[in-house]
């Protein structure tokens, strides 16, 4: 295992529900935070975070990924001072290689541009040496100051659970990776080709401005498609590449819902999209490619 002093790294303050829930993640600053490889950041990986082969879960680097990005174009943005919210825009990752459990694994990324509102970065996730997944996105940046305002708003609807009514005719994915019963229950409806999929939300699943992390609804999109992707060729999928664009913010009062599609589909790959929703009003939009493998 990689020698890192954890006592030397620092968790997101203020405190994230859903990284803390999932996590906790650690990040260090080293140098000038407007450089490339400025920012490191460690994930210890344990056996919540699985997924059906015993890897680690593609919805828990996708999380990692989304975390990356945030600190390396955030900390660009402000110079480092912690001053500025980091929200994505965009995020595509492309996965190389499986990740264990246990190693901790690690993200450094590269600036590449900040402007008035937006930055722009780009990096990998490593583990044990091996470049895991390449990630690339895009980070609306606003003052801290006036997140923590719009957190303070909405805190009064995340102290607590709010019961949801799961719609007719979805039942309960009681063989769910552990990654995924561990972020939450998550309700299925077989469709001819491939799942519709609803999943309650809760405040663990908040980011720390009070709105849904956009790493848990990745981890619920990538949870949405492998099982859809299982339904309709038989076949074991693996998530090879993975793109969203953040369209709206969701919060923790109804649940969201996908209905994944499959346009096209091969003997060893699929391609798929869809929607993640709540209430109607679309929050991510997401595309990805899987490999098929046979079963066992």
């Amino acid at each position: 295992m990689p020698d890192i002093n954890l006592s030397a790294y620092s968790v997101f303050v203020p405190p994230d529900p859903f990284e803390d829930h999932m996590g906790p993640i650690y990040y260090r600053l080293e140098g000038d935070a407007r450089q490339a490889g400025s920012v490191h950041c460690v994930l210890p990986t344990h056996e919540a975070h699985g997924n059906y082969a015993g890897g680690v879960h593609g919805g828990a680097l996708l999380t990692f990924a989304d975390y990356a990005l945030c600190l390396v174009a955030g900390r660009a943005a402000d110079g480092g001072t912690n001053t500025s919210f980091a929200m994505t825009v965009s995020i595509a990752a492309e996965f190389l290689d499986g990740a264990r459990i246990g190693p901790p694994l690690e993200a450094r990324g590269e600036p590449l541009q900040v402007t008035g509102r937006l930055a722009f970065a780009r990096g990998s996730l490593t583990q044990e040496g091996r470049t895991i997944a390449l990630w690339s996105g895009v980070c609306r940046h606003v003052a801290r100051a006036k997140a923590m305002v719009r957190k303070e708003e909405n805190s009064s609807r995340h102290s607590a659970p709010i019961e949801q009514a799961v719609p007719p005719g979805f039942e309960l994915f009681a063989t769910a990776s552990a990654y995924s019963r561990h972020i939450g229950p998550i309700y299925l409806r077989p469709e001819t080709d491939g799942a519709s999929v609803v999943q309650p939300t809760l405040p663990r699943m908040c980011n720390s401005g009070g709105a849904l992390h956009g790493g848990y609804m990745m981890s619920f999109a990538d949870s949405a498609i492998t099982r859809a992707a299982a339904l309709a060729t038989d076949m074991a999928p693996s998530t090879v590449s993975f793109a969203a664009e953040f369209l709206s913010a969701g919060d923790a009062a109804t649940p969201l819902t996908t209905r994944v599609e499959i346009p096209r589909r091969g003997k060893s790959i699929a391609f798929l999209r869809g929607l993640v929703e709540q209430n109607g009003r679309s929050l991510l939009s997401y595309s990805a490619t899987m490999m098929l493998r046979p079963r066992g």
